[in-house]
């Protein structure tokens, strides 16, 4: 959507090949909010999503953005690991803890993606004591969120999550911790 404007605020599917045979490899959150997502086969997805645009992917573009995004994180902290594509994770100094001072990073990073790379290069940041709870920070808020979960509000805070809304858990990993007499 940040490549093409006519795509804006529609539901797109990003696929390797022109076929319905092949399956999305990515989706806008206009596609997702029909049900379709990574791994959706595309016969599938038109039917859940009767208006579903596929496009075909452009790895090199995506990766180009992946260093650009690297870049404009690293002028406001140092990416202490690149975890995929579109992932990242930074570690705060000592007196950037604070919750004034990490959000404030937090948003200059946001408002220096949106300035230096566009202004539909949406991202999620979670801040948290570490790095997983960080990720399920970024999960709590999509697609443009920015979550700080505290120390002193743990666990208290993840209460009213779902077993699939922490990362990892996914629908085979639920049934096994659920067998396991595990359901929340």
């Amino acid at each position: 959507q940040q490549l093409r404007p006519e795509l804006r605020g529609k539901p797109v599917a990003v696929v390797p090949v022109e076929t319905d045979s092949t399956c999305a490899i990515a989706a806008s959150y206009e596609a997702k909010a029909f049900g379709v997502k990574t791994g959706t086969r595309i016969y599938e997805a038109r039917r859940l999503c009767p208006g579903l645009i596929c496009v075909l992917a452009q790895h090199e573009r995506y990766v180009e953005f992946h260093h650009r995004l690297i870049e404009e994180i690293e002028r406001h902290i140092p990416v202490t690991a690149v975890c995929s594509i579109d992932e990242v994770a930074c570690r705060l100094l000592d007196n950037e803890i604070s919750v004034e001072r990490s959000t404030e990073i937090a948003q200059s990073i946001k408002n220096g993606i949106a300035k230096n790379i566009g202004p539909f290069m949406r991202s999620s940041i979670g801040i948290a004591p570490n790095r997983y709870l960080a990720k399920v920070a970024t999960e709590l808020q999509k697609p443009d969120g920015l979550v700080v979960l505290r120390a002193e509000d743990l666990p208290q805070r993840l209460f009213t999550l779902k077993l699939r809304d922490l990362s990892g858990v996914g629908a085979n990993i639920e049934r096994r911790i659920q067998t396991a007499g595990i359901t929340n």
